[in-house]
């Protein structure tokens, strides 16, 4: 993966408790995280928060995981989420390097913008401001029809093949493995 400012979104939301993925849904997603970061983002429970951003710490990151996962509950908020990011990585340190935003999204798209008029409409933004944005849905977010409005805003936001949407299938491989064999981290 090459060099980039990138902001990670998580879904906290009350879906992470279902234990389709092992351990859980979060501690699948959360073994997938630590493999490459820079920022974190969570988009469910009382809203949209940046626990850590760009920061190389490993362990500032793995704490804000923690806390992530004491406050897991609530419906997931993606557009919100999505322009939250946005603005986090505005304040990067290193203005040169490229934006990337990673939204793993294993609850159901539900709530205001999150169908897929809204969502295509979304694009426009980080698409503007040159951010590319990798999904990884699993879970109820692996949902056929749900996956079909994904891909709809994956490809509306995507300038060329610099974004990604990458469905997990319920299977015995990790969320993790799937993701390092996956574009988003199999990059040049």
């Amino acid at each position: 993966m090459p060099l980039e400012a990138a902001m990670i979104i998580i879904d906290n939301s009350e879906y992470m408790h279902n234990g389709a993925y092992q351990p859980t849904r979060f501690d699948a997603q959360k073994d997938a995280v630590t493999t490459n970061l820079v920022g974190l983002m969570t988009m469910a429970g009382k809203g949209s928060e940046v626990p850590a951003t760009n920061t190389k710490d490993l362990g500032h990151i793995l704490g804000a995981l923690h806390t992530a996962a004491s406050r897991v509950g609530g419906l997931a908020d993606i557009p919100t989420a999505i322009s939250v990011s946005q603005l986090a990585l505005k304040h990067r340190q290193n203005k040169n390097l490229p934006q990337r935003v990673v939204v793993f999204i294993c609850s159901p798209l539900s709530g205001p913008g999150s169908d897929e008029v809204s969502l295509v409409k979304l694009a426009k933004k980080p698409k503007k401001n040159s951010v590319n944005v990798d999904i990884v849905a699993f879970g109820e977010g692996a949902d056929e029809t749900q996956s079909s409005t994904l891909r709809a805003f994956v490809d509306d936001v995507s300038q060329g093949d610099n974004s990604h949407l990458v469905v997990v299938p319920l299977g015995p491989a990790l969320l993790s493995e799937v993701l390092n064999s996956s574009p988003i981290l199999a990059r040049p």
